[in-house]
């Protein structure tokens, strides 16, 4: 009676997507974080957010983005940033992907270089407003930017995987 109510397909995915973000951070915090490059660490978070923003629609990329910022936050000993970003992220990339844009690899490239640009320079004006380089961190923020895009590449096909019995894209 009451497992009728359930909707197995959502639950399912909303389990699938909870892995998806579970192996999200693993690679973050325990492979790339470690991985520095002249000094710059990949972050592809923002990517994730992305992908589930286009594949489930802006309120769910909203809540999952929110849950993705706040275990980043965490991680990451931020107060706060990710937790207001990245639902902005998701959200956004669902109602792109609803009215503007496709649903397509290129698509969701151009919708991620965005959202690890605009994590980069949230990341890095909060270091310059305690006195840090500008152009420094403007540096680092590009670089960031370019060693997180093949990540962000790899992100697209389970997410489109795990969505496409429901979406098609």
């Amino acid at each position: 009676m009451l497992w009728d109510l359930v909707n197995v397909q959502k639950l399912k995915r909303a389990l699938l997507y909870a892995l998806y973000m579970v192996i999200v951070l693993l690679l973050q915090d325990a492979l790339f974080s470690r991985i520095s490059i002249f000094g710059v660490r990949a972050m592809f978070v923002p990517a994730a957010a992305v992908a589930v923003g286009m594949f489930e629609g802006g309120v769910w990329g909203a809540v999952f983005s929110l849950v993705l910022g706040f275990l980043t936050d965490i991680s990451y000993d931020n107060t706060a940033l990710f937790v207001a970003l990245f639902p902005c992220i998701g959200f956004a990339a669902g109602a792109l992907s609803r009215y503007l844009v496709n649903r397509r690899f290129f698509a969701y490239m151009c919708l991620a270089l965005f959202a690890l640009a605009l994590t980069a320079v949230f990341q890095f004006l909060g270091l310059a407003l305690e006195g840090h380089s500008l152009p420094a961190m403007a540096w680092v923020g590009l670089w960031q930017v370019v060693f997180s895009l093949p990540a962000a590449a790899v992100l697209y096909f389970p997410c489109k995987a795990i969505a496409s019995p429901h979406k098609k894209g």
